[in-house]
């Protein structure tokens, strides 16, 4: 490897990438479309093809009576059942038209439900294979920094004070202190804490951020470092480099993201001082941050990690109970995305579309295999509920058409069916191009 030209290693490396995303893409394609796939056999639905991808057919196998193929356009997939379309009915027992509206419900569902499925059987094996977690976690919950009007500085809980029990809960590391107080939002929470060798005892409400979990306001000692920095942002201006540590903002010495995300968040676009540490060399910068017209804030452009980062591994019954929290918490955080676009709190161009996600996949696997399991279960995740939308094409919208018919009692006429699905197509067409012109901007943008 050492011999190969730069150019070549690139070459490599974007082939690598992509060779994964079509892996990764395929596998939950297979999963949707083998859940329509094996409730309509079960029901007796007679199934010509079942193809991942589309377009021109590159290979594939005849078993029964349903030929299974990959074809060329590796974006998606489909099943085609006997009877689904109105120009080929025969009214024969086992076309999808022949069946009850309950047993067609059961193969339009059960596509999104094996996404779902698969993202809630997939996050456990991060825990269980194990994963890098911020070390700071595991160490004893002494408070480094008390956020300005937050419950707890108005409870008085003061930097240096050593979290020993919350709610009678004892607390010997942060992971512990974590726990309780994101399981309470907006409740009360008693605090034990060892203040200079004497117990003290605090009371505080908790308060609820925008993914409904709990917050307190103190927070440990953790070094950050810069992880990644956007094109053209204002920490690029400045020459932050990828990999400094954050030491202070104007002074204040940062304890954690929470801590310097927020200073960033005030300053209104004022000049900041900051200090870094790179390489062990203390280097000194300005920075004016830009205001982000999609998030509504104060920004410079960084993503941020822990600088300090220990691997650990869970045993079954635990990995299963945090996999299904984390997933749990990604599809409220989900739904909450869903609000905030339909109400226009939340900008189109946030979103990400196939370049996006190939992106993320391919840093993914370039980090390791826990990171792509866990962004194949987000991917999962997002497939399923997306398809539950109320949208014609979309398994949502084939639902809804199956309502109706069961109140009406008779199917939905042709035409209006075809009008719907048209604008339907039309519309995800537009989205997928809107997206997907963000996309390619954020990736060439200056």
């Amino acid at each position: 490897m050492e011999n190969l030209s730069p150019a070549l290693l690139s070459i490599l490396g974007f082939v690598y990438k992509a060779v994964v995303f079509i892996i990764v893409l395929s596998i939950l394609v297979v999963i949707h479309e083998w859940g329509h796939f094996i409730i309509a056999r079960k029901n007796g639905v007679r199934v010509h093809k079942f193809s991942i991808g589309f377009g021109p057919r590159l290979f594939g196998r005849k078993i029964g009576d349903t030929e299974f193929v990959v074809s060329a356009i590796p974006l998606g997939g489909y099943v085609k059942m006997a009877g689904e379309n109105p120009d080929e009915i025969e009214n024969k027992p086992d076309e999808f038209a022949s069946k009850t509206v309950w047993q067609r419900a059961q193969v339009v569902i059960a596509g999104p439900i094996m996404n779902l499925v698969l993202a809630f059987a997939l996050m456990p094996l991060v825990f269980l294979i194990g994963t890098k977690i911020p070390a700071f976690l595991e160490k004893a919950p002494r408070v480094a920094w008390v956020e300005e009007n937050s419950p707890a500085q108005k409870a008085g809980i003061r930097q240096g004070d050593m979290i020993k029990q919350i709610n009678g809960h004892d607390t010997p590391n942060w992971e512990k202190v974590i726990i309780q107080v994101s399981a309470n939002p907006g409740l009360n929470i008693e605090v034990t804490a060892d203040r200079d060798g004497r117990e003290e005892k605090f009371n505080l409400v908790s308060q609820t951020d925008e993914d409904g979990i709990g917050l307190a306001g103190f927070y440990p000692e953790e070094r950050i470092l810069i992880a990644n920095i956007s094109k053209g942002a204002p920490a690029e201006g400045a020459g932050i480099q990828k990999g400094d540590i954050i030491v202070s903002v104007n002074g204040t010495p940062i304890h954690m993201s929470e801590q310097f995300m927020a200073l960033i968040r005030k300053s209104g676009g004022s000049q900041m001082e900051l200090e870094l540490e790179r390489n062990g060399t203390m280097v000194k910068t300005s920075i004016v941050p830009a205001f982000n017209k999609d998030t509504k804030a104060w920004m410079i452009g960084v993503m941020l990690s822990p600088a300090e980062a220990v691997y650990k591994r869970y045993g079954v019954i635990e990995s299963v109970q945090k996999g299904f929290q984390s997933t749990w918490e990604l599809t409220v955080l989900t739904f909450d995305v869903l609000k905030k676009l339909l109400t226009f709190q939340l900008s189109i161009k946030s979103l990400g579309g196939p370049v996006m996600i190939g992106k993320l996949v391919g840093q993914a696997a370039s980090s390791g295999l826990t990171d792509l399991i866990r962004l194949m279960a987000f991917i999962s995740l997002q497939l399923g509920i997306m398809n539950l939308l109320p949208i014609p094409v979309l398994d949502g919208g084939w639902m809804v058409f199956l309502g109706i018919e069961a109140v009406i009692r008779r199917p939905l006429s042709r035409k209006g069916m075809e009008v719907a699905q048209f604008i339907g197509f039309m519309g995800l067409m537009l989205l997928f191009l809107v997206v997907t012109y963000h996309d390619i901007g954020r990736l060439f943008s200056k």
